[in-house]
């Protein structure tokens, strides 16, 4: 049986309610992590392995391939995990920058709608 990327969002709905600024750093990390693998597995990029200096990084790759699509859904999908992404290294690199609960709930709220985008339940 496969790891549902799903229970990463759950995850990070639960660490919401903390009020550490570690956990909520940690929320949006899941957020974007379990949103993103889906994205990726459903983009048919589970296998992708990106040639040194050559290719974008899976991250890079996932989020241009639906930034590209000329259908608007899937482009909106790309758009708001470049923006989930932009969070997500906030969260982990920026340790100069205070993360507070709405940055988290932001977080959370763009990662339900990517899986409302690409219709998973």
């Amino acid at each position: 049986m496969s790891f549902d990327w799903k229970d990463y969002v759950y995850l990070a709905e639960e660490l919401l309610s903390r009020s550490k600024e570690s956990c909520l750093r940690s929320s949006i990390s899941r957020a974007y992590y379990g949103v993103f693998c889906i994205s990726r597995d459903k983009a048919g990029l589970k296998s992708y392995r990106p040639r040194p200096k050559i290719d974008p990084g899976v991250h890079a790759k996932v989020i241009s391939t639906y930034k590209t699509s000329m259908d608007k859904d899937k482009k909106l999908i790309g758009l708001t995990l470049d923006e989930l992404r932009r969070l997500r290294n906030k969260a982990d690199y920026n340790g100069d920058m205070t993360i507070n609960k709405n940055y988290a709930d932001r977080a959370i709220k763009m990662a339900y709608e990517v899986l409302k985008g690409l219709g998973v339940p």
